[in-house]
């Protein structure tokens, strides 16, 4: 399992040691064991159809095999995982990586139709992450965006300052299931708790690790140091393992459960993306100067 597991969950040579290999070799049953129990928690029983994983006749987008290349050593693997990703795209109407990140995951444990089964859930239910794996993750940033409304003040303008934008993070740590940040120890907790809660964790689990790290956030010196927090390259472990058993408790999972979530949505929606979004797509109609001047145009 570990062998075959590569760039996906290790973007650099140098950083493999961060993301803990050694555990999944030393906790195989277990992680098998666990990786089971997410499946009745989403209503997904594991497939009995005698799948079929002769590779598609074409591969598709270039992206599907360059994840793929990212995600598993050998050949085969690489094939089932395009075949997976094709057919969630051609089913969920779009594509997003950090939906690859989600699926070579689960290729680990289930087989490529159970793992279909679970992404459609997690791609169509409410309580996951609904809207999440589209091109343009509108979704997701609106739920940044509710997340960080519950900030303290002076940590939302914090933010602001550093130029820390919640779409620029959350699609890693939402999304992404932060597949692509945490150690593997640390990372089956975080993965136990969504599969369990659904997207209200992801929401406790943002405001806890701003409550754990507002510290280091406020005396940051640049955006790049930052940065390194928010991706969770400066953050320790043992601190980010803390944020993801201390968003199971009360003190968050009440304040999320008071949450009016769909009037939240509505009033993020058009206090920080709606104007922005009319303007990028009004200028897909703006009529372009060609350049082009004619003899007329010089005479007049």
């Amino acid at each position: 399992m570990s062998t075959e597991l590569t760039g996906t969950q290790a973007p650099s040579e140098g950083k493999w040691e961060r993301f803990d290999f050694g555990w999944l070799q030393g906790h195989t049953a277990e992680a098998f064991q666990r990786a089971s129990a997410w499946l009745p928690h989403i209503g997904v029983e594991p497939s009995r159809v005698d799948v079929d994983t002769k590779p598609l006749s074409t591969e598709g987008a270039r992206i599907f095999r360059a994840d793929a290349n990212r995600t598993f050593r050998s050949e085969p693997n690489r094939l089932i995982c395009i075949k997976l990703l094709s057919f969630s795209q051609q089913k969920f109407g779009d594509y997003q990586q950090s939906l690859g990140y989600v699926a070579g995951l689960l290729l680990l444990f289930f087989d490529p139709a159970t793992c279909f089964k679970v992404l459609t859930v997690l791609n169509d239910s409410p309580k996951y992450l609904p809207g999440y794996w589209r091109g343009e993750a509108t979704a997701c940033a609106v739920d940044g965006y509710v997340c960080e409304s519950l900030l303290k003040q002076h940590l939302r303008q914090r933010l602001k300052e550093l130029g820390l934008l919640p779409e620029t993070f959350v699609q890693k740590w939402f999304a992404g299931l932060c597949i692509h940040h945490l150690r593997y120890g640390v990372l089956f907790d975080f993965l136990d708790n969504f599969f369990r809660d659904g997207n209200a964790y992801l929401f406790q689990f943002f405001l806890a690790f701003f409550d754990e790290f507002e510290a280091e956030i406020m005396n940051a010196a640049n955006n790049p140091e930052a940065n390194m927090l928010i991706r969770f390259e400066s953050a320790p472990q043992e601190r980010l393992a803390k944020v993801v058993k201390a968003a199971t408790e009360e003190r968050y999972t009440e304040r999320v459960k008071s949450l009016n979530v769909h009037q939240c949505r509505i009033t993020a929606f058009q206090d920080t993306l709606s104007r922005r979004l009319q303007s990028a797509n009004e200028g897909m109609w703006q009529k372009m100067d060609d350049g082009i001047t004619f003899s007329d145009e010089e005479d007049g």
